[in-house]
Parts: structure tokens; sequence; C-alpha cells
């Protein structure tokens, strides 16, 4: 079976909810603002149903898109050049949306945050950060992959991960399921693992990592921002998460002892900290 077929199949009943809580929407206007949770490389946006589930629960309107070349996308990942491109999909929510939204961004997703938080900023009422890159202007993603690529913690990651012929792509070798798990999924059932594994797309775009920060603080810099760290993260080190943090000072900070994928892991706790923030 196609990963995509795969996906397609796994995602059925989570569109069929959707698609009950739209009608429900119309009827009673949800209580809560409006919230789109961003994936990282390799990823999908379906990979966040066990939270988005939760937030549905209480009332939230959540999106969870697939950026191109991702999931439902069938574009692939050489197709486009630009992180306008790349992002396109979120772009189009926000430009939609007749109120602002709260972005949530994963790992990569953070590069999508910080793009449309500096060109959106009047549609974005909150920024979360969920151990994703948090890039200073003058800055990119690749800045800091380099300068965390000997932490003993990235060990998993750096044997899994290579760049492609054409320089264009990063390839995930998820035959090498152990390794797959410890640097994404360390507290992660492995029922879970599974589905990650069959879900991800092999090449992720290198354009976000190469992507320069143009935020100001007169658009980003007036957006109120969350960083969620996460302690037991193998894939962006606790080290890297905080630097970030200092590095774009003015977030609020909070801790939890996950690793990488808290969506997967906790999910509960996860939507419970993005309710008291939001």
């Amino acid at each position: 079976m196609k990963r995509r077929d795969a996906l397609k199949i796994a995602g059925a009943a989570a569109f069929s909810v959707i698609s009950a809580s739209a009608v429900s929407a119309e009827a009673s206007p949800p209580t809560r603002q409006k919230i789109i949770m961003v994936h990282g490389s390799w990823h999908w946006g379906a990979c966040f149903e066990k939270v988005s589930n939760f937030l549905a629960e209480t009332g939230c309107a959540v999106a969870t898109p697939d950026l191109k070349s991702h999931g439902f996308d069938e574009s692939r990942y050489d197709s486009f050049s630009t992180m306008g491109e790349y992002v396109q999909p979120v772009e189009k929510m926000l430009q939609e949306s007749r109120e602002p939204v709260v972005l949530l961004g994963h790992s990569m997703g953070g590069a999508t945050l910080t793009y449309l938080g500096e060109k959106y900023a009047e549609k974005i009422s909150k920024l979360i950060y969920l151990t994703a890159f948090m890039v200073p202007q003058g800055k990119t993603v690749l800045d800091y992959t380099k300068a965390d690529a000997t932490n003993p913690k990235k060990r998993e990651i750096l044997a899994i991960v290579k760049l492609v012929g054409d320089g264009r792509g990063l390839e995930l070798d998820t035959t090498r399921r152990d390794l797959v798990k410890a640097a994404f999924y360390g507290d992660c059932s492995d029922h879970d693992v599974d589905i990650a594994i069959k879900n991800c797309v092999p090449i992720t775009s290198t354009v976000p990592y190469a992507v320069v920060s143009e935020i100001t603080a007169d658009r980003f810099g007036k957006i109120p921002r969350v960083f969620i760290e996460c302690s037991m993260d193998k894939a962006i080190p606790i080290e890297s998460q905080r630097q970030m943090a200092a590095d774009v000072p003015g977030a609020k900070i909070i801790s939890i002892d996950t690793s990488h994928s808290s969506f997967f892991s906790r999910p509960a706790e996860l939507a419970h900290i993005i309710l008291e923030n939001t």
C-alpha cells in the first residue's frame, strides 16, 4: 500500500469528525480562538490528531494543514524554491480568516511561524513554538543545526538523515526503525511509531532550512509568543532550544519532560498547555 493511501485510510475517521464539528460550529460558534497547527520536516498535518481532538472537545476550531510536498499534497520536494510556496496552505488559511488565529509550529514548523508571523502580524493572536526553530533576524535554521551537530544527543538523527544529490532535499531513512524512534519518538508507543513511519514523507525540502529570518520588532515582535521546550528531545536538543529562546527573547517558556513528539506521547498534557495559553 502506498504511503498516501495509508494516510487517507488512517485519516478518514478524523475527517468525518472534523466535518461534523464544522456543521456544529455553524450552529454554535466556538468559544475559543482558531488554532492552526503546523507540522515539521517529513511529517504531515494529521500527526497532531490526538491533540486536535482534545482541543475540539473544548470548542476550539483546529486546522492541521499539510505543507507543500507533505501528507496529501502530491508536490515533489524539489518542485518549489521559496518559503512562500512551501507555506502556501497555511498562508491561504490566514488570508481567509476573519479573525486572528493562534499558530502552533512543531520543529521545522517554527520556520513557518517566523515567516508568517512577520508577514501577517495582524492576522495572528499568538505564536506557539513546540520545540521548534525560532530564529532571530539575519539567521537561518541551518545556523542552528550546524552549531549543535556535535551534540551527542543528535547521534541517531545524524545517522538516518542525509542530503540528497540535488541538494534540495533531506532524506530520512525510515528502515532504521530503532534510530528513528530514538531520534523523534523516544517516549512514544510502538503503535504511534509505526503510524509515523508509514506517513512521513521520505524526503523533505531544504527550503525552510536556508531561509533567512527577516523578523522585525514592529511586526513579529508584537505578537505574544510561547516556547514549549521538550527536555528529552534528541532531534532539537534542549541546549539548542534554550539558545533560540535566548536569541529571540520575549517568549513565555514552558517545559515538559518529553521527547521530540509530545503530540504523540502526551497529547492531553499538550492540549492543556495550549488551552491555558490561548
